[in-house]
């Protein structure tokens, strides 16, 4: 199998049962799920999406909608296509997943599972400025308000001029995506929140049951809006255990 830009694996397996892959958040590469293999039995494989701008694509120009992204994906998933699927994407990362687990649907290989991490469901308004709109230093006080990223980086000014396009697209991608009328999907899926995120509440989260065909459960963990890396071995867990049952409960929330 010819490796591709759009993925990156951290380990080999020969040939693995399923696939879960990975897609990271905005101004993330794929080096944000490097050790969440460990947790995986060995026989499943684990590969984590890699969009331009980084990393090892930090030359290619950055993508600025998630449309744009999903034919490169959909090629590097191609050679996969003969073992299940699972997607799990956090924030940003869970649009790009979802419209990925869209485009297989409509090619007659759906996805096991698609589970969605930290982020509103698509129907639902954004409840900010839009990025596009704001200046230079309203939008390094958004990076700085959101966290997740290091104060070494913040505090270097060069490594800031040379990350701000990239993250700039990924956030402007984030924010332009709206599907004003769920169209469900015929999968199951999962939904992660963290229960003290103030980025994106528990009840955004919950809301993609509307996108759901095949059943919903929602996942509180605790923490803030980057709670995936305290919790990575139960997310995990959660989704391959997911992928055994026949039947998944939605949770309401009062």
């Amino acid at each position: 199998m010819s490796p591709s830009p759009w993925l990156q694996s951290f380990h080999t397996v020969a040939n693995p049962r399923r696939t879960l892959v990975c897609f990271p958040h905005a101004g993330a590469g794929a080096a944000v799920y490097r050790d969440w293999h460990r947790h995986l039995d060995p026989r499943d494989e684990l590969v984590a999406v890699r969009l331009p701008g980084r990393e090892s694509r930090i030359a290619e120009p950055s993508l600025t909608a998630v449309a744009d992204a999903v034919p490169g994906i959909m090629e590097a998933l191609a050679p996969r296509l003969d073992r299940p699927l699972l997607l799990f994407g956090h924030s940003l990362g869970a649009s790009l997943a979802h419209a990925t687990a869209r485009a297989l649907v409509e090619r007659g290989a759906p996805p096991r599972l698609l589970a969605v991490s930290g982020r509103r469901a698509p129907h639902l308004p954004l409840r900010r400025t839009h990025s596009r709109t704001l200046d230079e230093a309203a939008f390094r006080n958004r990076i700085v308000a959101l966290g997740g990223t290091p104060p070494e980086v913040l505090a270097c000014a060069d490594l800031m001029e040379l990350m701000l396009p990239m993250l700039r697209a990924d956030f402007i991608m984030s924010d332009e995506v709206d599907e004003p009328v769920p169209t469900p999907l015929p999968i199951p899926m999962l939904g992660f929140a963290g229960t003290d995120d103030a980025e994106v509440s528990v009840a955004e989260v919950a809301a993609w049951e509307a996108f759901a065909g095949a059943g919903f459960a929602l996942h509180r963990l605790p923490g803030g809006h980057f709670f995936p890396h305290q919790h990575c071995r139960e997310i995990v867990h959660t989704i391959m255990k997911d992928d055994s049952h026949g039947s998944r409960r939605a949770i309401t929330i009062q």
